[in-house]
């Protein structure tokens, strides 16, 4: 009787051994899993009906296991057999899910519309500077006139030149974002109403700016959200994989929660999503032991379950989670929930770890990623080029145009080496006009061919102050890790400042190895 029992609830393993409260006990934790996934799947009416069956048995396990008797279990059964036969594949819910495909990086293409020709040419002088391409428009009728050519990446558009006439522009459906002269609030309501990623007074503040711009490009250019999924039902999980791989995510599944840390320090995801109830570990108890490491002290932690008692929600999230999802989900929901928290944290990160004015890595944060590339590519076997970039006679720059036009300087070279370096490539600005950069899987050639590239293109920039042009040079010193002993690994950073001063002395304006 056990036996046929546990068979309907899908378990093929012998019962010999178990009392009936301990049969009853694991049926009904096997039915809270099918009230969640069952209306996921499709199968509404079975998870209806697992649910209300679940809550007839958690009210007989908490009366105590006297009450409980074979023909209670025989009772069990008997529904088990009824719902398996009513398992019918229905089509109406079947998720529908859209796959982002992601397109090949571009040079970024800039519409400025701007009535004033003066600050316009300013603006537009500026921005080629960090070799964007842009175009300049004296009225919105002018830009809606080239709509059906090629199309912008970002429109920037003053407030004052009409927005009542830029549906047509929106339709391009390309970030839209304001400069003003106003900072009052009605301005600033108008432009979030207009779906506006941005809103810039003037003077403007081009580092501030283009900071924006790179930012809304990186967004678009975005490797796929990791996502890790703790769960004990393969299937289900399994299903949560293919939903969100269909959305463009890069998804791995774990179904033995004893090696969660070593999932995450081997798939480093951004966010882990989780059953609350699973044999032997519960998710709440998971979390705390995520949460004991600083590392992964704020990664976004969401928990899926079936679970519908408020109280039990709460008392899972006061374990450090960010967020309680029920089962069924739709995968729309699935997905937007998971976009969203994914995205914050992102968001958050590059607040606390990226530089403001260039919005590369700061000094700990890149000395500590080049430090963590360096150990591993010893580790795997693989080449990593540590180089130090430095701008030449930068405290001249300064000196002659100011400090506002050489934090221009300095942010036209962040820019620069991202739009040269590789996604997988590591930038961070050292200190100054200093930048670190780490390049994975790259020989000491190829390491040096892609400097001398980034040299010779940042030679070939001009700026403007003032109705003065000048260009600027840099110089760089780099060393790749085949090129040292296992021990000297702690020492790359220091043989690369080592070859970048070297360049400085043999007159500048080149690449030492």
């Amino acid at each position: 009787m056990q036996s046929q029992l546990m068979a309907s609830a899908g378990v093929d393993y012998s019962t010999e051994g178990l009392s009936p409260y301990e049969v009853l006990k694991d049926v009904s934790r096997r039915l809270h899993k099918l009230a969640g996934s069952a209306g996921t799947f499709g199968f509404d009416a079975i998870g209806h009906q697992a649910r209300l069956l679940e809550g007839v048995l958690q009210r007989c396990l908490e009366e105590g296991k006297a009450v409980i008797d074979l023909q209670l279990i025989d009772v069990v059964g008997s529904q088990l057999q009824s719902m398996q036969v009513e398992l019918v594949p229905s089509s109406k819910h079947n998720p529908k899910v859209t796959s982002k495909l992601n397109e090949p990086s571009k040079a970024a293409k800039i519409w400025l519309i701007e009535e004033d020709p003066t600050l316009g040419q300013h603006i537009l002088e500026q921005l080629t500077n960090f070799s964007y391409v842009v175009r300049l428009f004296s009225s919105v009728p002018a830009a809606c006139k080239e709509i059906n050519k090629e199309p912008p990446d970002i429109l920037i558009v003053d407030v004052m030149m009409g927005v009542e006439h830029l549906a047509p522009l929106q339709a391009l459906s390309c970030p839209l974002l304001f400069i003003s002269n106003s900072d009052t609030f009605d301005a600033r309501m108008q432009a979030a109403q207009l779906n506006a990623h941005g809103y810039f007074l003037k003077p403007l503040n081009i580092p501030q700016l283009v900071n924006r711009l790179e930012q809304l490009l990186q967004e678009h250019r975005a490797p796929p959200p990791r996502i890790l999924v703790v769960d004990d039902d393969q299937q289900l999980a399994a299903y949560y994989r293919l939903v969100l791989e269909s959305a463009g995510m890069e998804v791995r599944i774990l179904d033995k929660p004893r090696y969660i840390i070593d999932q995450l320090n081997s798939f480093r995801p951004e966010l882990l999503l989780m059953d609350v109830h699973m044999p032997d570990y519960d998710g709440p108890d998971l979390a705390a032991v995520v949460r004991q490491y600083d590392e992964w002290s704020s990664l976004p932690i969401v928990f899926l379950s079936a679970e519908m008692d408020l109280g039990k929600q709460v008392d899972a999230l006061s374990h450090g989670a960010d967020d309680f999802l029920t089962k069924p989900i739709l995968a729309a929901q699935l997905i937007a929930s998971i976009r969203v928290r994914v995205a914050r944290s992102r968001t958050l990160s590059a607040l606390l770890n990226r530089d403001s004015l260039t919005g590369l890595l700061k000094h700990a944060s890149i000395k500590s990623t080049a430090m963590n590339e360096i150990t591993r590519g010893f580790r795997q076997g693989y080449p990593v080029v540590v180089a130090m970039i430095d701008i030449d006679n930068f405290k001249s720059i300064n000196d002659t145009y100011g400090h506002a036009v050489g934090d221009v300087v300095i942010a036209s070279v962040a820019t620069l080496l991202r739009q040269r370096l590789r996604q997988t490539d590591m930038i961070g600005r050292y200190g100054g006009e200093e930048f670190l950069l780490v390049m994975p899987h790259c020989c000491a050639e190829d390491g040096r061919k892609r400097l001398e590239d980034i040299r010779e293109y940042f030679s070939r920039l001009r700026f403007n102050q003032d109705g003065q042009e000048f260009a600027c040079t840099l110089s760089a010193g780099m060393v790749c890790s085949t090129d040292a002993m296992h021990d000297d690994q702690d020492r790359l950073l220091v043989v690369a400042d080592e070859a970048l001063y070297r360049a400085k002395r043999r007159g500048r304006n080149q690449v030492c190895h």
